[in-house]
């Protein structure tokens, strides 16, 4: 294993530019792309930020690429061999791990005795709907509906979605068995 713990938005960045040297904008659409926005915390203004820290930590480089045809010279970043090697082990640490953060929600279950009945429902349905939406949403993104995508990609969705159904059914029939007294 490498010395390096790298935050979310860094191992994400990082293994975009170990997939192939790739500049700021087009780190920007791949992320759109792939609809990692949800799930990096990565935005467009730190982009490059979080570059150049992974070039201070040895584990990209950046080299200027001249621009085909007119315009300026773009910064291209790559990722060094030990940025390989610590992609390699957040890969590892990433996949090994079965953590379901949802810290704030848990609190408000542990509170709820201290609504009123109508707020809670009130509560669940908003929570339902929510969810209900996100479900839309990530169920008509390309990856799921066009042929092309990438398998790994493809699989980011499916397990969001998996997730989000099991949520919502859970929420569901919580609400429902709370509001009737079990």
């Amino acid at each position: 294993m490498t010395e390096y713990n790298l935050t979310d938005a860094e191992l994400a960045i990082l293994s975009l530019i170990a997939e192939k040297p790739r500049h700021r904008y087009e780190l920007e659409q791949v992320i759109e792309e792939r609809g990692m926005r949800s799930w990096t915390d990565v935005a467009f203004s730190s982009i490059y930020f979080i570059l150049n820290g992974l070039v201070k930590k040895g584990l990209a480089t950046a080299a200027l690429q001249p621009a085909a045809g007119r315009g300026p010279a773009k910064k291209v970043f790559s990722a060094t061999a030990s940025g390989h090697a610590a992609l390699h082990d957040g890969i590892l640490l990433a996949i090994s791990g079965a953590e379901h953060d949802n810290r704030r929600f848990l609190l408000g279950l542990c509170c709820l005795p201290l609504l009123k009945p109508t707020e809670v429902q009130e509560s669940f349905a908003r929570r339902n709907a929510f969810l209900m939406a996100k479900i839309a949403e990530l169920s008509a993104h390309p990856a799921l509906t066009n042929p092309g995508f990438p398998l790994h990609v493809r699989a980011m969705f499916e397990y969001s979605l998996a997730l989000l159904r099991t949520e919502l059914d859970w929420s569901q029939t919580f609400v429902n068995n709370y509001l009737k007294g079990k």
